[in-house]
């Protein structure tokens, strides 16, 4: 029997409780584990379990697992397991697998059989079997559509597509969208300046495709460094769940917003690369870092979008990579800054962290 296990969450790796799931599994022959998630990604690099990654979205994994694989696998260990229960309803019904389809919340120990009413694995795993109701919820109301979100949290970070969004302030949260917009946040105090993000990188939108979730701070675990330095400096904008496009590819990196640069350094850092971030303190605190290369540092801006536009466009001259000296790099940006009356100061990247 040929198993293919999407593994979903850092703590599935930090908890021990993947190692134990498969240890359970060894008896039915071939086990193939895939990681999806940064952080998720992050915690098996930490953890040294031969995982492999998949890049695109987890429903689109089960359509290609289903080609060549008995049954497929969702584990999760979640916030909650409501949340969990979510995650692996909404990668299930997107993929239209008729192939057996399991998950299994490691948080609470349960199982959920998606598309069946038993299965040996279940049996052989021993975890409790729930049958959650279905959490998902979309509609349309004239040219009007709405999407509901599950499993939230009054205080929680609302994320669309990566970027903060909003801070849920009500148990009841929905999503509107019109001709390809997200025209309102019911149940969210809004962000506006995510909203503006969100449309610059994703101009047009589909509510029921796009990613949905919400958090509270994510605390990151102390990883270990990997000497794998890359050449030249990176340019990485608003987009920390996209760092690993450079991660072990570059050799230093320019990040634009606070979490953005918190994210990348933490991740950055297991592969000896420093960052310069380039900040305003429009900080979510989307992530705690662990761990900061000793030689990161930090630019205290006015506006850290429109510093973002200027180094990409003067310094990088529109490339995400440019292959010069990182100190020749950070004094162009500081020039640049300081010719156009944005730059506020600058300090170690340490500094910042410690003053979280």
């Amino acid at each position: 029997m040929k198993i293919c296990a999407l593994i979903h969450g850092a703590d599935s790796f930090y908890s021990g409780a993947i190692s134990k799931l498969i240890e359970k599994l060894k008896e039915f022959d071939e086990v193939e584990l895939f990681v999806t998630g940064t952080m998720a990604r992050t915690a098996s690099l930490d953890t040294n379990l031969p995982v492999k990654v998949w890049h695109g979205q987890p429903s689109e994994l089960l359509k290609q697992a289903e080609k060549e694989f008995d049954v497929i696998l969702i584990v999760s260990y979640s916030k909650s397991p409501e949340s969990g229960y979510s995650f692996g309803e909404i990668v299930f019904r997107r993929s239209g697998v008729n192939k057996p389809v399991l998950q299994f919340e490691l948080s609470n120990n349960t199982a959920i059989l998606w598309n069946r009413n038993s299965h040996p694995i279940a049996d052989k795993i021993g975890f409790r079997s729930v049958h959650p109701e279905s959490r998902i919820l979309t509609w349309k109301e004239g040219n009007r559509e709405y999407r509901k979100v599950s499993a939230v949290e009054v205080g929680e970070l609302l994320l669309i597509n990566g970027i903060v969004v909003g801070r849920i302030k009500d148990r009841d949260v929905i999503v509107v969208a019109e001709n390809g917009e997200i025209v309102d946040l019911i149940g969210v105090e809004v962000k506006k300046h995510g909203l503006e993000k969100l449309k610059r990188r994703n101009p047009r939108i589909e509510l029921e495709k796009i990613k949905i979730c919400s958090l509270r701070r994510f605390k990151a675990v102390e990883g270990s460094i990997r000497q794998s330095k890359g050449f030249g400096v990176a340019f990485v904008d608003h987009a920390g769940a996209e760092i690993y496009r450079f991660a072990g590819k570059c050799g230093s990196a320019v990040c634009i917003g606070d979490d953005t640069t918190a994210v990348a350094s933490e991740i950055l850092s297991r592969f000896d690369t420093p960052v310069l971030g380039i900040v305003d303190g429009d900080r979510d605190f989307v992530l705690y870092p662990a761990t900061i290369h000793p030689d990161s540092e930090v630019l205290i801006t006015k506006h850290d979008d429109l510093a973002g536009a200027i180094i990409f466009e003067e310094v990088f001259k529109g490339r995400e990579m440019l292959f010069e000296e990182f100190n020749w790099v950070k004094r162009k940006i500081e020039e640049v800054l300081e010719s156009k009356s944005l730059l506020i100061s600058k300090k170690p990247l340490k500094e910042l962290k410690d003053s979280l």
